[in-house]
């Protein structure tokens, strides 16, 4: 099976995560200075930070969750979107980092 590079799987778990009810934002999870640069080129990066080493791939997500939502069953929901976000075998490991939002769902 063809591995996927992190530059094309980033967009594909972009389009996952969002589509994960309970989901309300979704947060760029990459480095400012990454950011920057892409602002400067006038370039849409993605917001999935995705890196690769030894064969495995480390992803970090980004979400907001209305105070209504239950914040951990929303976490795994969106870990394992992003794993199945690929369709190699890779390993990966995923990391979702999840701000509360103070409004109530709508």
């Amino acid at each position: 099976m063809t591995t996927i590079s992190a530059a094309e799987l980033a967009p594909r778990i972009d389009l996952a995560v969002t589509a994960v009810e309970g989901v309300r934002e979704c947060y760029s999870a990459r480095p400012v200075v990454a950011r920057a640069v892409e602002h400067v080129a006038d370039v849409e990066g993605s917001l999935a930070e995705v890196e690769e080493a030894g064969g495995v791939r480390a992803i970090t997500v980004c979400i907001g969750v209305s105070s209504d939502d239950d914040a951990a069953l929303v976490a795994a929901a969106v870990a394992t979107a992003a794993r199945g976000a690929g369709d190699d075998e890779v390993p990966s490991s995923v990391r979702v980092r999840v701000a509360r939002l103070v409004a109530p769902r709508s």
